[in-house]
């Protein structure tokens, strides 16, 4: 599975936001939930700039590798409105290796070990600590279904 390598500008999304950790899974349920919280109430969202995608913001936490904070959200235009329980978020423009995950979401974790255990390391590539890690859905995205995922890491050239 060899990923596409894009630049992409900064750009800003607005949307619904966790901590969870990968402790024991936790984070699949927790996800499941605020993705489902976040789509009953997307339609509230004005200035999207694509009405079919949905975009999942990721960011580790540098002193706790096993926590990070999660944002469900859509790209938007401008943040001259934001529902209430919704928080807006500029995401840092960033090289990525773009990743397609195809099968259940159970399985995503497959795809991000092959990701960071054995492409990243063969590559000529290192984390961008400084850029944020995305999810990209369809709107009709579904957990149960074998929808398409794409996962975009932010990377830098090794130094």
């Amino acid at each position: 599975m060899q990923p596409k390598i894009i630049e992409r500008d900064r750009f800003t999304v607005i949307g619904m936001d966790c901590l969870t950790t990968t402790e024991d899974n936790e984070n699949h349920q927790v996800l499941i939930e605020l993705w489902n919280e976040f789509k009953s109430r997307i339609d509230e969202i004005q200035n999207k700039k694509s009405p079919t995608k949905m975009v999942g913001v990721y960011e580790q936490r540098r002193n706790y590798p096993n926590r990070f904070s999660y944002v469900a959200s859509v790209e938007v235009n401008s943040l001259s409105e934001i529902p209430k329980g919704m928080i807006p978020k500029i995401v840092n423009g960033s090289k990525y290796a773009v990743f397609t995950h195809q099968g259940g979401i159970c399985d995503i974790n497959k795809t991000y070990n092959y990701i960071y255990e054995e492409w990243l390391p063969e590559s000529k590539y290192e984390k961008n600590v400084n850029g944020d890690n995305l999810e990209v859905f369809n709107l009709e995205f579904s957990e149960d279904d074998n929808s398409d995922v794409d996962l975009y890491i932010a990377i830098k050239d090794q130094e």
